[in-house]
């Protein structure tokens, strides 16, 4: 299995917003590419006086389906997360592969 992790880092003022969006549009747009079989929002438990963290984490059962949604799909999709939330909303993602 693999996975294609994206973490979030949010200015605090837009929290209630950006769960809203991320449930009900991203993550969506993401699983309808059909290259993921399953996902995990999640919320880092960090310091109060820390920005919200979350991550998300989208399962890919094989690479080519990983790899193809790499290529086709996401840099499309985190543009939007830009295009809709700015500097409000820092993001990057990394690639990883289940081993257990």
């Amino acid at each position: 299995m693999f996975v294609y992790n994206i973490s979030f880092q949010i200015d605090p003022s837009i929290e209630s917003a950006w769960l809203n969006w991320i449930k009900q549009s991203f993550i969506p747009s993401c699983l309808s590419t059909a290259c993921f079989v399953e996902h995990q929002l999640y919320q880092l438990d960090l310091a109060a006086d820390q920005p919200p963290t979350f991550t998300l984490q989208l399962f890919s059962k094989a690479a080519p389906q990983l790899a193809e949604f790499q290529e086709k799909h996401a840099e499309t999709l985190l543009f939007s997360v830009t295009e809709q939330w700015g500097e409000q909303c820092f993001h990057f993602n990394t690639s990883m592969k289940i081993v257990n």
